[in-house]
């Protein structure tokens, strides 16, 4: 685990001894947070305990622990999965990483249907049930193997209600509390990370930036007579518009031959040329004003 990085901190929690398969969970995080429009760059299993998943903004480190002693559970859990993500640069949206955090704990409860869910905060522990109906899961209430499985682990004290305990969350959320999502105080920001097709507009940006790069590179030329015929354009818009075949050489030497982009300043400039030729130019312009108004 990177220590210089802001780790948020979850898990499930498991009254009950359970055989938690690194590598299955490993893999349903890597679904889930591709799921989201993040690009997961490596999966690693570090041991049959340990397995860390990277993308290219955060770090999401998964761990299989035995005999956990929390604050509000009055006995060791026998079974705890500790789910931690980070940003791997300090200035990136904590929003993104935390709603990462809660997919994620929102995918595995349905195949590992834990006793309790702890949140962020140490001090927070909810119980499987009431993290359900929250997520808009439907919880199970039959363990492993259809059969009923007993809760032996019991609180200190009693918990709060759910509606006000639901409350005081969305306030620390919402206005109070922007070590978890930061200083943004819009109510519906929760029921932005669970809705299926929520996709973070970074990842967003991220992607439209690269089809935008990807499309300039397919108009670059690479056979040599096509390249030859680009330059060919450019000096021959300079003979007419100096600026402009200036232009069209500086960039066939920075970023490649483009013979659409040459052509089609060819033909513009050949076309402005007629027009001032005959002593339309005005005339012209004033027909674009007019359609533009």
């Amino acid at each position: 685990m990177t220590t210089q990085n802001t780790w948020a901190k979850a898990g499930l929690v498991f009254s009950e001894h359970r055989e938690l398969n690194i590598v299955e969970i490993a893999n349903q995080a890597v679904t889930c947070i591709e799921g989201i429009g993040h690009r997961v760059t490596g999966s690693h299993i570090l041991s049959e305990d340990r397995a860390l998943v990277t993308t290219r903004q955060q770090e999401l480190y998964l761990s299989a622990e035995r005999d956990v002693s929390l604050p509000a559970l009055s006995q060791p859990a026998p079974a705890y999965l500790a789910v931690a993500v980070a940003n791997t640069d300090a200035g990136d949206s904590l929003f993104a990483r935390d709603s990462i955090l809660v997919r994620v704990l929102q995918t595995l409860y349905g195949p590992l249907q834990p006793d309790f869910v702890k949140w962020i905060d140490r001090g927070v522990i909810l119980k499987g049930a009431d993290f359900a109906r929250a997520a808009g899961l439907a919880p199970d209430p039959r363990g492993p193997g259809g059969r009923i499985v007993p809760r032996r682990v019991r609180s200190r004290k009693t918990l709060p209600d759910v509606d006000a305990t639901n409350e005081t969350l969305q306030e620390r959320i919402t206005s109070k509390d922007p070590a978890i999502f930061e200083h943004v105080s819009k109510p519906d920001r929760l029921r932005k990370i669970l809705a299926e097709d929520w996709i973070d507009p970074e990842i967003l940006a991220a992607k439209a930036a690269e089809e935008a790069l990807a499309r300039e590179e397919e108009d670059i030329e690479k056979a040599a007579p096509l390249r030859l015929s680009a330059w060919i354009l450019s000096f021959a818009v300079a003979l007419f518009a100096l600026p402009v075949g200036i232009m069209l050489m500086i960039l066939n030497l920075a970023k490649g031959e483009n013979l659409r982009l040459a052509s089609q300043t060819a033909a513009l400039t050949g076309t402005f040329i007629a027009l001032q030729t005959f002593g339309t130019m005005a005339q012209a312009m004033t027909t674009i004003q007019v359609m533009l108004d």
